[in-house]
């Protein structure tokens, strides 16, 4: 009885995640799955049409446009969201009196809706009576809504969605941060190192997996970037902050071709896969 008891108690814990994975990943990625393979409209399947929603794809410009601009979203995002969240991770690793509440401070605007701080931030952004517009103003400068010029509107968006998730990335780093040893960076000073190269020749390498975590987070975050996009710029001005997951949104909800957008949400979900692999191929290879 006691063997068998030893036997089932793994399965016992695990069965809660277990069945969470099954509810919130495993059935909606199935389900994305064989509504890709249909012609489905509003009420349901109308013909089984096998790859040609993935074929489609190949083929229409608008897809490649929103590719590209995600790709370009990412590549801005995650070196930005990396770096940022490594220094200030470090700075508050410091023991100094009332360093709790930077830390804090930093964390609080991940428990923030989404829509929440986007509706703020385009108050920030709002001509004549946004703060961004006063401060231009106060310099002798002509106010501009940053949205609303290809280009920058991108990389204002990057500024949230990164204001929102720094502080998780840095609690993570933090974590890491604890589990390095005083005693180096103490024989490191003996030796006159300074602050710089103890981030590059201990802090950095002996964070490595921590890092990888806070890059693979990153791009699955960058990939599935929809509700700053939607309510800042509802993918404009002329479609230059198009991402994927807003033409998901169009063509599932404005076309109402729901196959169709099924076959995005797979093509999403295996591009932030391949990613995910090749970079934990790239740090095995490297350790």
């Amino acid at each position: 009885m006691s063997r068998l008891r030893s036997t089932l108690f793994p399965y016992l814990l695990a069965g809660p995640y277990i069945a969470l994975f099954a509810v919130f990943v495993a059935y909606p990625v199935g389900r994305a799955l064989y509504m890709s393979l249909f012609d489905w409209g509003i009420f349901g399947p109308n013909a089984f049409v096998g790859l040609d929603n993935y074929t489609s794809l190949v083929g229409d410009s608008r897809f490649w446009s929103s590719f590209w601009i995600t790709s370009g979203f990412a590549a801005m995002y995650v070196p930005m969201i990396t770096v940022i969240s490594l220094v200030l991770a470090v700075m508050l690793h410091r023991k100094l009196p009332g360093i709790g509440i930077f830390r804090t401070a930093f964390f609080l605007p991940i428990v923030i809706n989404v829509a929440v701080a986007a509706i703020a931030f385009n108050w920030l952004f709002e001509p004549n009576i946004g703060t961004i517009d006063k401060v231009l103003n106060f310099f002798g400068l002509p106010g501009q809504n940053l949205l609303q010029i290809p280009g920058w509107s991108l990389f204002v968006i990057s500024l949230v969605t990164l204001w929102i998730n720094v502080g998780f990335m840095v609690i993570i780093l933090l974590a890491g941060l604890e589990n390095i040893p005083d005693e180096l960076y103490e024989a490191a000073r003996l030796d006159g190192s300074t602050a710089l190269q103890d981030l590059v020749l201990i802090t950095v390498p002996l964070l490595r997996p921590i890092l990888l975590i806070v890059v693979v987070l990153s791009i699955v975050q960058a990939f599935q970037i929809f509700g700053e996009v939607l309510i800042m710029t509802q993918g404009g001005p002329f479609g230059s902050t198009t991402v994927l997951t807003m033409l998901l949104y169009e063509e599932g909800f404005e076309r109402f071709a729901l196959g169709r957008a099924a076959a995005i949400g797979v093509v999403i979900t295996i591009i932030i896969a391949t990613l995910s692999f090749i970079q934990f191929r790239f740090f095995r290879r490297e350790v």
